[in-house]
């Protein structure tokens, strides 16, 4: 199977499933409160229009991500199971 590279987080069309291979640094402490951290298996619900946020279910948890902190989230796909 052929890895794909890392694509922001912001990108991904609402239903994809992806996980989180790095955050910014500088937002890394915020996100990880919220319970998301590099390695975290997460699926996109939602994705606001007019720069909104987009709106992530992590395990059991949905947490909304400002659209400028999920631009420099990256993650890479994963197979649905």
């Amino acid at each position: 199977m052929d890895a794909s590279p890392p694509i922001p987080l912001a990108v991904l069309t609402v239903g994809a499933r992806s996980r989180v291979v790095a955050v910014p640094p500088g937002d890394a402490d915020r996100l990880a409160a919220e319970g998301l951290h590099p390695g975290d298996d997460l699926e996109l619900e939602a994705s606001l229009p007019l720069g909104g946020p987009v709106v992530v279910r992590l395990g059991r948890a949905r947490v909304a991500i400002a659209r400028r902190v999920a631009a420099g989230i990256m993650v890479e796909a994963v197979a649905r199971p």
